[in-house]
């Protein structure tokens, strides 16, 4: 399969050049040493989340660098996942948001359902050594920095939320005239700090949604 026929509408905000110099890079650290996520979920965002039902931008850090926990998608676990990694459940919550009383409900810890609702779920880098976080950043920085411009230019009424500061380094890239930027810290600083998360950004991230497209984002499912 073709780089245009993997990703297809994505094409048109890809830098096929910057592509295709990060998998030269990439494929040969694979060989080379043990990196995250599995070889075939590093883009992964990109094929859950339809280009033409793009809605929101999410961009964290980098992979979860422990040993089999990261799955393509930002903060997601894996289906089976009995404990949940401290950014997960950070953001899981964030925005279930458990100072409100609830029903019974469910919460889809691989987050793909955020993906299938038109949310990009990328980090600042797509890879990472195993257990050595920062190690891909540099590497992945030059694709997402033309991914972000010509997305930004390209797409309008988009809604950039970034995680954490590495992610805001990001921030001039993208045109924030014509498409929205939010800010927030990185789940892993409450994590670290022992501190609850609020909810606020996933409630605007929500209110913009439905205010364009008529519906709000599905955090999670009411049973």
């Amino acid at each position: 399969m073709t780089t245009d026929e993997y990703f297809g509408d994505w094409m048109k905000v890809i830098d096929k050049r910057e592509l295709l110099k990060v998998l030269g890079e990439v494929n040969q650290l694979y060989s080379e040493r043990e990196v995250m996520p599995a070889y075939e979920d590093i883009f992964k965002a990109f094929s859950l989340c339809p280009y033409n039902e793009l809605k929101v931008v999410f961009i964290g850090q980098d992979p979860y660098p422990q040993r089999g926990v990261a799955t393509g998608i930002l903060f997601g676990n894996k289906e089976d996942t009995k404990e949940l990694s401290p950014s997960l459940e950070v953001v899981k919550e964030a925005c279930v948001d458990y100072t409100v009383t609830h029903g019974p409900f469910y919460f889809d810890v691989t987050l793909e359902s955020w993906a299938r609702q038109g949310i990009l779920m990328l980090n600042a880098a797509l890879t990472v050594d195993v257990n050595t976080p920062n190690s891909h950043t540099m590497i992945w920085r030059p694709f997402m920095t033309k991914l972000l411009k010509n997305l930004s230019t390209h797409e309008s009424g988009i809604v950039y939320v970034l995680f954490g500061n590495l992610a805001q380094t990001f921030s001039p890239y993208i045109n924030s005239r014509f498409n929205q930027v939010l800010k927030e810290k990185h789940p892993a600083y409450y994590a670290r700090c022992n501190e609850a998360m609020p909810g606020t950004v996933f409630k605007e991230v929500s209110k913009l949604v439905e205010g364009k497209y008529g519906k709000p984002i599905n955090w999670y499912k009411e049973l």
